[in-house]
């Protein structure tokens, strides 16, 4: 055989084995190269989203990154409209429009909680500490039980959002102890468990809406309000109010909602999605809620608040005990809901 032909002949054989290995490799490819499946819809879906909240605070982040999320796993099949600042009415209202299928997602909060008794659990002051220990209880049995009461009610429960963590803000009193509480006229929200609390606590509950808040403080018809950092920065809160007592008081999970009827009449991988996504998306915005509180609190320092600690908050635990007792003996499905945040303390 002539040299030539043997370099053609090996030429060959290389080819040859080269072929052979081919769907080897393909099948050995990582999954991650392959591009990821696309949700095929036979018409477009439009889901509305509504929050009161203004547009900075994270929950509209959260939404943007689910949005992103859905579009892409469904090739844009999904569209999802954010709409911010309670240009689609106030809490009750979106809540009201849930179950009338005219908004799609909400995120719950005190409102929601005249559909959904028990879920004032989260309102009552010093039962959950900090907000890893909400994280925890959020996606854990609190989180499946308070989802569970809502279904009867019409409501599908897809993940809680972060609202922070609550704590005192005063015009001239310093609040270090449970001692310096006592008597002092406080802004709460609008919620029994919250006032109940309270007034345990030894203080007089004033609940006023949230745009009141800055003229009471102004002109002092209260002594102090009760509001996480985020909102104390943004209403600037720090004009009329000098002191800011680090307690964590409330640390509260917020469902991220949908109508069951509406959720359940979706097809089932477009269900999946939507869960997965909206799971995605709570870590995204706790991420961002956080971030968002540290630069908060500079920039109540930088405009002259003081902040405090308190220094001895079991004493607060331990008095406000009684308000938790009967909140779980009086409200239907309360027992339940606070025996999951004291087994998971």
């Amino acid at each position: 055989m002539d040299r030539i032909s043997r370099i053609t002949r090996r030429r060959l054989l290389r080819n040859a084995a080269a072929l052979s290995a081919l769907p080897l490799a393909l099948k050995a490819a990582p999954a991650a190269a392959q591009a990821p499946a696309v949700i095929k819809l036979p018409n477009k879906i439009v889901l509305k989203c509504a929050t009161i909240v203004v547009e900075k605070f994270p929950y509209v982040d959260g939404l943007r990154f689910w949005k992103k999320s859905i579009e892409e796993k469904t090739g844009g099949s999904v569209e999802m409209q954010i709409f911010h600042s309670a240009q689609l009415g106030d809490e009750r209202t979106i809540n009201e429009g849930i179950l009338a299928g005219s908004i799609h997602i909400g995120i719950g909060a005190g409102a929601w909680g005249g559909f959904v008794p028990a879920y004032n659990v989260v309102e009552l002051p010093f039962l959950i500490r900090d907000l890893p220990h909400s994280y925890r209880l959020a996606d854990g049995k609190l989180g499946e039980r308070i989802a569970a009461q809502a279904e009867p009610k019409g409501f599908k429960v897809l993940t809680y959002y972060s609202t922070g963590d609550q704590h005192f803000q005063t015009r001239s009193v310093q609040i270090k102890s449970l001692a310096d509480f006592a008597g002092l006229k406080i802004r709460v929200l609008q919620n029994k468990a919250v006032i109940d609390g309270f007034r345990t606590l030894g203080a007089v509950p004033a609940p006023l809406p949230y745009p009141e808040i800055y003229t009471a403080l102004q002109q002092g018809t209260v002594d102090g309000t009760a509001n996480d950092l985020l909102t104390v920065s943004f209403g600037k809160f720090y004009e009329v109010a000098k002191y800011f007592t680090m307690s964590s008081y409330l640390v509260e999970p917020r469902p991220v909602i949908m109508s069951k009827a509406y959720f359940d009449g979706l097809p089932a991988d477009l269900q999946a999605a939507l869960a997965a996504t909206a799971k995605e998306s709570a870590v995204y915005e706790r991420k961002v809620f956080e971030e968002r509180l540290a630069s908060a609190k500079e920039d109540c320092i930088k405009n002259g608040m003081t902040f405090l600690e308190l220094t001895d908050r079991e004493k607060w635990v331990e008095k406000v005990r009684p308000a938790w007792a009967e909140f779980a003996k009086t409200v239907p499905g309360a027992a339940e809901l606070v025996q999951a945040v004291q087994e998971n303390a």
